[in-house]
C-alpha cells in the first residue's frame, strides 16, 4: 500500500512539472501611439535589448510582476518589459490614463515613480528632489511623467510642479537631418510593422516635422519632383 502511494504521490509531482503556468494573452500600450519598447533579456534597464516590441503588439504574459513581466512576442522571443507597458494590467496607461499637452515640471520632494496609479503599486525609483520631468497625462491623484532618460511611471501630483504648457514635441519646420545609414527606410508609422513608403541612401537630407516619439521622428523628403512623408528611425538620423 505504501508503495502504490508513493508511486501516486510520485506521478503527481511530474505532472505538476509538466504542466505549463497560466498564460494570459495581452496587448502592448504604450504612451505613444505607435511607439516601440525595448525586450530586455533581464527585468532591469540596464540589461542587454533581445529585441522590440510595438503599440499594439499581442504578447503572451509568462509572469506578472508589480514593475516587469516576462512576455513571449507573436516571432517567439522571451524577455521583459515593464508591466505598466501592457494594457489591462491595471497600471496601464490604458487604464483611466487621460493624456494631455505635454509639459515641463519637476519634483518638490524626493518621491516615488511607480508602475500605476496607486501608492500600492510598485516602485520603479525614487526621483529626487528637483528632478526635471516631462507630465505626459494624469490618472487620478498621480501624473504619468518620463524623466530625461525616458524612464516613464507615475508620480503623485502633490510632488509635482508644472510650468504650464511646455510641448516637448515643438514644431521643428527649420530643422533637417541626415540620414546615417547606408540605406534606411521610411515608413507610414512610428515602428517596424509599418509599410515602407521609401527608402532613402545615406546622407539624404530630410526636413523634420515631429519628435515626439524619442525613437521614431516624422520626417519628409523630397525627390524626383515627389514628397514623402512618413517616420524613420532615429538611430539612423542625425540633426545638422
Amino acid at each position: 500500500m505504501k508503495r502504490k502511494l508513493m508511486i501516486v504521490l510520485s506521478l503527481l509531482c511530474i505532472l505538476a512539472l509538466t504542466v505549463p503556468a497560466f498564460v494570459s494573452a495581452e496587448t502592448v500600450k504604450t504612451a505613444v501611439n505607435g511607439g516601440s519598447l525595448r525586450l530586455r533579456k533581464k527585468a532591469t534597464t540596464s540589461s542587454a535589448t533581445v529585441g522590440f516590441v510595438q503599440d499594439g503588439d499581442h504578447i503572451d504574459v509568462l509572469s506578472k510582476g508589480s514593475i516587469w513581466s516576462k512576455v513571449e512576442t507573436n516571432s517567439g522571443k522571451v524577455g521583459y518589459i515593464k508591466t505598466l507597458y501592457i494594457k489591462g494590467a491595471g497600471s496601464a496607461y490604458a487604464s483611466g490614463t487621460t493624456y494631455t499637452a505635454r509639459r515641463a515640471g519637476k519634483t518638490t520632494a524626493a518621491v516615488h515613480m511607480r508602475g500605476g496609479a496607486t501608492t500600492s503599486s510598485g516602485i520603479i525609483k525614487t526621483l529626487a528632489k528637483g528632478t526635471k520631468v516631462t507630465v505626459l497625462g494624469k490618472n487620478g491623484n498621480f501624473y504619468l511623467v518620463s524623466t530625461s532618460n525616458g524612464t516613464q511611471g507615475f508620480v503623485s501630483k502633490k510632488y509635482i510642479s508644472t510650468s504650464g504648457s511646455s510641448s516637448t514635441t515643438p514644431s521643428t519646420s527649420s530643422k533637417y537631418a541626415r540620414v546615417t545609414g547606408k540605406v534606411v527606410n521610411m515608413r507610414s508609422g512610428a515602428g517596424t510593422k509599418y509599410k515602407v513608403i521609401t527608402a532613402l541612401t545615406k546622407g539624404t537630407q530630410v526636413k523634420i516635422l515631429n519628435t515626439g516619439n524619442s525613437r521614431w521622428w516624422k520626417v519628409s523628403y523630397t525627390g524626383n519632383g515627389k514628397t514623402y512623408t512618413g517616420y524613420m528611425s532615429t538611430s539612423y538620423l542625425k540633426r545638422k
